[in-house]
C-alpha cells in the first residue's frame, strides 16, 4: 500500500498549497508537470505492454473490452457522473466542504490508474503508477480547493479506502498465486500488458496528442486474465 499512502499524502500537499496559493501558480508550470507525467507514464505503459506473451490475447481484450465499453457508455457515464455531483447541491453551496469532496472524490478515484496501480502495489509492490498518478493528483488538488473549497483534503480518506481496499484485496487473494520468483502467471501477465496499454492511451490524452476515450477501455482489464487463463489451458 506505498503508492496509496504517497497518493494521499500527495493530495494533502497540493491541497495545502491550493489553500495557501493555488491561484497564484501559473498556468504554463501545472501544465508542464502535466506533459511530463504524460511522457513518463508513454515509458511505463510501453515496458507493460511489451511484456505480452500472447498478442492475441492482447488484441482480443481490447478488441471486445473497447466494444463492451463503447456499447455501454462508460466513458460518458462517468463524465455525466461528475456532472450529477455538481447537482447533488444547491447554488448557494458552491465551495462548501460537500462539494468539494465529492468532484476531488470522483476525480481521483475513478480511472484507470487508480485501479490498475492499485492491483500492482498490492500484487508486486509497485507503486510506480500510483507515483505518477500522485503527482497527477497532487497538482488537481491545488486548483481544486482554489475553486471549491477545503472539502477537497477529505478526499485523502477516498483515495486511502478505494486505493488501499483495492491493494489489500488484490495482496490476499492474487500476490499468493504470483509464488517467490514473482514469475506472472499468464493471466497475470496480460492483465499487465492490457494495462501498459491503456496506460499508454492515456498517455496520449495526457499529452494531448488524441483524447481517446480511455474509460471505454476499462472491461478490457477484466477480460485480459480471462482470455490469458483460458488460453494457456489450450495449451
Amino acid at each position: 500500500m506505498v503508492g496509496t499512502w504517497i497518493n494521499v499524502g500527495a493530495v494533502l500537499l497540493g491541497s495545502l498549497v491550493g489553500l495557501l496559493a493555488g491561484r497564484r501558480i501559473p498556468e504554463g508550470v501545472t501544465r508542464s508537470v502535466t506533459v511530463g507525467v504524460g511522457l513518463v507514464t508513454l515509458v511505463v505503459g510501453t515496458k507493460l505492454a511489451i511484456g505480452t506473451e500472447n498478442p492475441l490475447v492482447l488484441l482480443l481484450a481490447l478488441l471486445i473490452g473497447g466494444g463492451l465499453g463503447t456499447w455501454l457508455g462508460i466513458e460518458e457515464r462517468l463524465g455525466h457522473l461528475g456532472e450529477a455531483s455538481e447537482r447533488l447541491f444547491p447554488a448557494g453551496m458552491k465551495g462548501t466542504i460537500p462539494q468539494g469532496f465529492v468532484a476531488a472524490t470522483l476525480l481521483f478515484c475513478v480511472g484507470p490508474m487508480a485501479v490498475l496501480g492499485s492491483i500492482r502495489d498490492g500484487v508486486y509492490g509497485d507503486w510506480q503508477i500510483l507515483g505518477l498518478k500522485s503527482i497527477m493528483d497532487g497538482i488537481s488538488s491545488i486548483g481544486l480547493v482554489a475553486g471549491l473549497g477545503p472539502g477537497v483534503f477529505l478526499s485523502a480518506a477516498s483515495v486511502l479506502i478505494y486505493q488501499g481496499g483495492i491493494s489489500l484485496v488484490a495482496h490476499w487473494a492474487i500476490a499468493p498465486g504470483v509464488g517467490t520468483t514473482l514469475a506472472p502467471s499468464p493471466a497475470l501477465t496480460e492483465f499487465n500488458a492490457v494495462g501498459g496499454t491503456v496506460l499508454l492511451a492515456l498517455s496520449l490524452k495526457l499529452l494531448g496528442v488524441r483524447d481517446l476515450k480511455v474509460g471505454n477501455l476499462l472491461p478490457a482489464l477484466a477480460l485480459a486474465p480471462i482470455l490469458g487463463w483460458a488460453l494457456s489451458l489450450l495449451g
